[in-house]
């Protein structure tokens, strides 16, 4: 299973893949978190910097500064690469082992720290944070994985830890160390991911040798919900978890038969499938909240909808596969290395497609709230996400990620730089 930054698709987007290396996959999701009143304040105040109002911004900004500086300081330098950010308004969050921090992207600054406090003895970093909102607020969801101490002849005990933070201010909101069940306790797992939350859930999908889980968490019960083994998660929303499940396994010689599925974030229950096929490669990518795309191999590949499974658009050229991102409000950007389409993220409407008209797509970088951002020959262009018209042909940076106030652009030599907002 390989996964990719894709700019600024929101935390539930990471390509999943079935392949001859896979017999069986798994991970499934909805998430979210729950606010604890008496909980720590994060360890480190927002660093001094000029009132939001005063730094120039834009929603969304197509032009950015010729020139840009170090995203983090040299404290910080051999930290997160793109793929291991998320970014909202003017901070850019990650995790350490020790817990979440959040950027000032204005400045440079660490704005705030918030330690895992829940007892696990944390490996390694292990994921990218997750954005999840509720209720108006938002918050940053951290995943940490280890092992909860021994105790006389009990032995360690391998175990998550979830740590939940104010987007805002690093507030604690929960803090659960989670044991992990005995049926995944045993297992070599080496990939942890958060495919997905909502204001009940928090999601979790498990990768390894010989393993593929979810588990799915509940964030009032501070408790593991439900685990299944065999399945790979592929995105959640509405109280749906999506899906690849195995239906049969060639073992070495490759290939097998799945079939996407639907199951409900509660209940555990299957909600909906589709017909199995059997095939080396299954592929699925989240699609925004309404949305999941589907490759099979089969002829059967398109856009479905996460409720029912319901196949909504079918792409053309069946043999070439699409990744797909959501701009954060409406639209739905679909591409491959001939393709670009783009559709209303609410009923898979088709708006546009390149190449058409001697036009041809850009490389695809990021998708924010109405803008396409990527490169051409010709360099650097933003898209209008609604008409696929050119917005901007001198933007001055093909983002990895964007916000109101500028754009991280990852370097060569995988170090991260901030380009300010122009206009």
């Amino acid at each position: 299973m390989k996964h990719r930054s894709r700019g600024n698709v929101p935390a539930s987007a990471t390509p999943t893949r079935i392949t001859a290396a896979l017999a069986a996959a798994a991970l499934a999701l909805a998430l979210a978190a729950c606010g604890r009143d008496d909980a720590p304040r994060a360890e480190a105040g927002r660093s001094r910097a000029p009132a939001a109002q005063d730094v120039p911004h834009f929603d969304p900004p197509v032009r950015f500064a010729a020139t840009g500086r170090p995203l983090l300081s040299a404290a910080t330098a051999d930290g997160p690469g793109a793929g291991e950010m998320v970014m909202a308004g003017r901070l850019a969050y990650f995790q350490d082992r020790a817990g979440l921090r959040a950027v000032d992207v204005t400045t440079g600054d660490i704005a705030w720290s918030a330690p895992t406090r829940a007892g696990v003895t944390v490996a390694r970093r292990s994921t990218r944070p997750f954005l999840s909102s509720s209720g108006g607020r938002e918050r940053v969801i951290g995943l940490f994985a280890g092992e909860l101490p021994g105790h006389g002849t009990t032995p360690p005990a391998p175990a998550l830890e979830v740590l939940v933070a104010d987007a805002s201010t690093g507030r604690t909101l929960g803090d659960d160390a989670l044991p992990l069940p005995p049926s995944l306790a045993g297992a070599d797992v080496s990939g942890y991911e958060i495919v997905g939350a909502d204001d009940q859930t928090i999601a979790i999908g498990l990768s390894g040798s010989g393993i593929d889980a979810v588990v799915v968490v509940d964030p009032a019960a501070h408790r593991i919900r439900w685990t299944r083994r065999g399945t790979v998660a592929v995105t959640a929303s509405g109280g749906r978890v999506v899906v690849i499940g195995t239906v049969r396994s060639a073992g070495i010689f490759g290939g097998g038969t799945y079939r996407l599925q639907g199951i409900d974030a509660t209940t555990n229950r299957i909600r909906w499938s589709t017909a199995p096929v059997s095939t080396h490669t299954y592929e699925a990518d989240p699609a925004g909240p309404a949305l999941v795309a589907l490759f099979a191999g089969d002829g059967g590949d398109g856009l479905l909808d996460i409720s029912t499974g319901r196949r909504r658009f079918r792409f053309p050229d069946q043999s070439l596969r699409y990744e797909c991102a959501h701009d954060g409000r409406s639209v739905t950007v679909c591409h491959n290395s001939h393709r670009m389409m783009a559709f209303d993220a609410a009923t898979a409407r088709p708006l546009w497609e390149l190449p058409k008209d001697g036009r041809t797509p850009p490389t695809l970088t990021a998708v924010w709230h109405g803008a396409v951002y990527g490169t051409t020959a010709n360099g650097p262009v933003v898209v209008d996400a609604r008409t696929g018209h050119d917005r901007e042909t001198s933007p001055g940076a093909a983002p990895s990620l964007v916000g109101p106030y500028g754009a991280i652009v990852e370097q060569e030599d995988h170090s991260l730089v901030f380009q300010a907002a122009a206009g």
